[in-house]
């Protein structure tokens, strides 16, 4: 007997196949291939993809990422009404340069005696040579005549050393590295490039770390207008450094940014920022739990996390009462545009009307999703599965999630924490990490101090310039008094 045939005494379903002849053995081939994909694409994305979990693209089963974007009804580029901008010609050149026409480009007559009719103007905007402009600075010395001592007159502040760079090119060095994260070397080699002088990566680092030193009065006035904020967004993202795992934290506002690292993730990092101690406005975030610990302020959910938990809920269920909650949300949305964006309140009976629905809407999810069978003998919390958690979390925390209805001060997402802390996960993306504690938390300073005044229109040299001057640019002080019973700042 041969191999075959020993499996086949063993195995009778083989042998029904055999008997059954190979349209049989294929199809059975082809139900296992297909049986196969779906475990491997189950246990790939046991939650969801890319667009409604953490998980990355790479491990999404299809080969395009679709967009969460909402289709907006219009067509692509520039809309009806939009101004539009050209290179403007300057009133005033730089420089002209005459070009005279001297034969005739019709038969070559000569011009030159002949009276200029009028000219036409074309003008080239351009870079110019950008070689390093060197002021010496010379401080008399005089003997006194009384005392017969000698003195020196002192050299104004920047120029202490016998040579040294000055404010504009040390704030070129810090733009490249901390607003645009080029690492040293390559911005030690920008600069070479621009001006022909080499400067060393050490110079480099000893800028960034002059310009963090100079911002504790900003980043003290930066706390104090975040914390008199009617409502300030909050988020916080991992990175790592030394082989150790930190967190990056940001509160922020439509025109005020503060960052901080620390080693731990929950409420003692939110308590070391210094805003939502004692804070009395409102603090829009995601569900993280330990943001709810401080009860002293309001809490708004941002909607759009929850947007994305909705849809993968009808990506794994196909859930109708989801899809339906994502149109309140969004139905929602377009209240607080119509009227929140214009000044004016959003009327009762549609506030009621999405409250009414967002609740109806809850309550079939509860109906179409059975609790999880009880473990005997299991030890903690019974755990509720992904869909029963974002139920809970959408009933316990309703007025949350609702309150950008009542108050146009909050708003319906948390996008503004991202977009503010997302730079750092692009600096992440090119370094792989920070080598030391003190380079994150400088990062962290002039990282606030360029985003903050960025938003509130500063041009980046002349603040880093006066930053650097002792003179940085801080926001305006903030008239609310809510911090004068504030337990202190870590």
């Amino acid at each position: 007997m041969n191999e075959l045939d020993s499996i086949l005494a063993r195995r009778a379903d083989l042998a029904a196949l055999v008997d059954q002849g190979a349209a049989a053995l294929v199809a059975r081939i082809l139900q296992l291939e297909q049986e196969r994909d779906a475990a491997l694409a189950h246990k790939r994305t046991p939650i969801g993809d890319s667009r409604t979990t953490h998980a990355p693209p790479s491990s999404d089963p299809r080969g395009k990422k679709r967009s969460l974007r909402r289709r907006s009804g219009r067509k692509s580029g520039g809309q009806p009404g939009h101004a539009g901008h050209r290179l403007e010609p300057a009133a005033e050149p730089d420089r002209v340069v005459e070009h005279a026409l001297e034969t005739c480009t019709h038969c070559g007559h000569d011009l030159r005696r002949q009276a200029v009719a009028g000219t036409s103007v074309h003008q080239v905007f351009d870079l110019p040579q950008m070689p390093l402009q060197v002021t010496e600075h010379r401080c008399e010395q005089k003997t006194c005549p009384h005392c017969q001592r000698t003195g020196r007159a002192m050299p104004p502040p920047g120029a202490e050393q016998p040579t040294q760079y000055g404010p504009r090119l040390s704030a070129l060095a810090v733009y490249l590295h901390i607003g645009h994260f080029v690492p040293l070397a390559r911005t030690a080699h920008i600069i070479k490039t621009l001006t022909g002088h080499r400067v060393s990566e050490g110079w480099i680092s000893t800028c960034r770390r002059r310009t963090a030193a100079c911002l504790t009065p900003f980043i003290t006035a930066l706390t104090d207008a975040l914390y008199a904020a009617p409502s300030v967004c909050c988020d916080e993202t991992g990175f790592r450094f030394a082989g150790a795992r930190y967190w990056m934290h940001v509160c922020c506002t439509l025109t005020l940014t503060l960052l901080l690292c620390h080693r731990r993730r929950g409420a003692d990092a939110t308590e070391a920022m210094g805003v939502l101690p004692g804070y009395t406005g409102v603090a829009v975030h995601d569900h993280w739990a330990p943001y709810f610990t401080f009860t002293d302020c309001d809490h708004a959910v941002c909607n759009e996390h929850l947007v994305r938990e909705l849809d993968g809920v009808v990506a794994r269920d196909g859930a109708r009462w989801a899809q339906n909650l994502k149109n309140v949300l969004y139905d929602g949305l377009r209240l607080k545009e119509q009227f929140h964006d214009n000044g004016q309140p959003i009327p009762a009976d549609k506030t009621a009307a999405i409250i009414r629905r967002y609740r109806r809407w809850i309550r079939a999810g509860y109906a179409a999703t059975p609790e999880p069978p009880s473990t005997p003998h299991a030890r903690g919390r019974p755990k509720r599965g992904k869909t029963l958690a974002l139920l809970d979390r959408l009933h316990h925390h309703q007025t949350a999630t609702l309150r950008f209805l009542h108050d146009p001060e909050v708003p319906w997402s948390n996008n503004q924490a991202e977009r503010d802390i997302r730079p750092a996960k692009t600096l992440l993306k090119i370094i792989g990490g920070f080598r030391t504690e003190t380079g994150a938390q400088e990062f962290c300073a002039v990282r606030s101090y360029l985003s903050t005044t960025a938003k509130n229109g500063i041009h980046p040299f002349h603040a880093i310039s006066d930053a650097l001057a002792g003179r940085p640019w801080l926001p305006e002080a903030a008239t609310d008094q809510r911090r004068t019973n504030a337990p202190a700042a870590a």
